[in-house]
């Protein structure tokens, strides 16, 4: 099973999209793209949040 990248927890399934995983505890801390499911930093807006509720590279097919 994957460990988490911000708490180190065991069974983290939430990929995030710089490699690695979150856990479902820690999900909320991050923007997770209703597309792909990938998770972003919070405070990452040129990957993540792109302004539309998607991550930049889903961002265009809405």
């Amino acid at each position: 099973m994957a460990r988490c990248i911000n708490c180190g927890n065991t069974g983290a399934e939430y990929q995030h999209y710089d490699g690695g995983y979150v856990c479902e505890g820690c999900v909320g801390s991050y923007f997770t793209c209703p597309d792909c499911g990938r998770v972003f930093d919070q405070d990452d807006y040129e990957n993540g949040d792109a302004g539309n509720g998607f991550c930049a590279k889903c961002a265009p097919n809405h």
